[in-house]
C-alpha cells in the first residue's frame, strides 16, 4: 500500500478547482463553452443551453438526499466504533485500519484526543441527521439538474470528514492500537463547549433558513403550489443571501477548533469555505440578476454587515 494521505491531496485538488473555475465563472463566463458551464452550475445558477453529451450526465437535484441517506447511519456506526473503542476498550478491526491507512497513510499519527474525536464526531453525527431530516421532510427541491460530479464528491466529502476525525486519533493508528486511550470526561476542554454552543446553533440556524425556503413554495393550506425561486425573508435572510451557506461555514470551523491538532481535518475545512463562497456569490449575484430593483440592496453576500 502506497504511504500517502490521499484524503488531504483530494481536498487540496478539490478546493484549488474551485477556487479556480469561481474565478473564470465570474471574469470570464461569456468565454466559456457550454460543456464547462453546463458541469459547473446547477440549481437556480444553472445554464439554460443544452449540451448532447453533459446533459446526459445529469441527475436530479432532489438527489442531493442521497448523501445524508448514507451519511446518517455512515456517522451513527463510526460514532458506535469510537464509542466501543474509548469506553469499553474494544478492539479496531482490520477492515476499519486498512481504510484509515488506505485514506490517510500507514504512518498517521495519534495528533488528536480521544475527547475532541468524541466531541466532533458527536456534532458531525447530529448533522447528518438533521440533515437527513431536511431533505426528508422540509426541503422541497425544484425539477433541476446536477452535474453527476457533484453528486459524487457528496459521497467523497462525507467518507472523508468521517475518516479525518478518527483516522488521526488516539486508539486508531499503528502507533496508538493498544486499547489504553480511553475517554476522560474532565478532560474536556471549555473552550470546547463554546465551539459545541456556536456549531449547534448554526446549524439550527441552517435549519430555519430551510424551513423558510420550503414556506416559499407552499400556499396557506401548506401545500406546494409553486417551484419557483422566490426572495427569502426573516431572520438571516433579512442580512445575507446565503445563510445555508454561511452555517456551513461556522459549522465546519468549529470542527476545525476542535480537531486542531489533527493535520487533515483542516483541508475539510478549506474545501467547505472554498466550495460554499463560490455557491453563496453565485447565489448573491443570482438574486440581483434575476429580482434586480426588488432585491434588498443592503444585504450582504454571506457575512452580515460585512461581505
Amino acid at each position: 500500500m502506497i504511504d500517502a494521505n490521499l484524503t488531504r491531496l483530494l481536498f487540496i485538488f478539490a478546493a484549488s478547482s474551485i477556487a479556480v473555475v469561481s474565478f473564470l465563472l465570474h471574469n470570464y463566463n461569456n468565454y466559456l463553452p457550454v460543456s464547462i458551464k453546463k458541469t459547473l452550475k446547477y440549481g437556480k445558477h444553472a445554464e439554460k443551453k443544452q449540451h448532447v453529451l453533459v446533459s446526459k450526465l445529469e441527475v436530479p437535484k432532489r438527489w442531493f438526499g442521497h448523501f445524508y441517506i448514507f451519511s446518517a447511519p455512515v456517522s451513527a456506526l463510526t460514532l458506535i466504533i469510537v464509542i466501543n473503542r474509548y469506553f469499553y476498550n474494544g478492539e479496531l478491526s482490520n477492515t476499519v485500519c486498512w481504510l484509515l491507512d488506505l485514506q490517510l497513510g500507514s504512518s498517521r499519527k495519534p495528533l488528536v484526543s480521544p475527547e475532541d474525536t468524541l466531541v466532533a464526531l458527536f456534532l458531525l453525527t447530529i448533522q447528518c441527521w438533521k440533515r437527513f431530516y431536511e431533505t426528508q421532510c422540509v426541503s422541497i427541491f425544484s425539477d433541476s439538474k446536477i452535474n453527476i460530479s457533484h453528486y459524487v464528491i457528496g459521497y467523497v466529502h462525507y467518507i472523508g470528514a468521517l475518516t479525518c476525525i478518527i483516522g488521526e486519533s488516539q486508539g486508531f493508528t499503528k502507533a496508538n492500537l493498544q486499547p489504553s486511550a480511553n475517554f476522560q470526561w474532565n478532560h474536556i476542554s471549555r473552550i470546547n463547549f463554546i465551539w459545541m454552543a456556536i456549531f449547534l446553533l448554526a446549524s439550527y440556524a441552517q435549519l430555519r433558513a430551510n424551513i423558510i425556503f420550503a414556506k416559499l413554495r407552499k400556499n396557506k393550506d401548506n401545500y406546494v403550489d409553486s417551484k419557483s425561486h422566490k426572495i427569502p425573508h426573516g431572520e438571516l435572510f433579512e442580512y445575507i443571501s446565503a445563510p445555508l451557506q454561511f452555517t456551513e461555514i461556522i459549522m465546519y470551523l468549529m470542527l476545525t477548533f476542535i480537531l486542531w491538532d489533527a493535520s487533515t481535518f483542516h483541508f475539510i475545512f478549506i474545501w467547505v469555505f472554498v466550495n460554499q463562497t463560490e455557491t453563496a456569490v453565485s447565489t448573491h449575484e443570482w438574486y440581483h440578476d434575476t429580482f434586480k430593483d426588488q432585491y434588498p440592496k443592503d444585504r450582504k453576500i454571506y457575512i452580515p454587515f460585512i461581505v
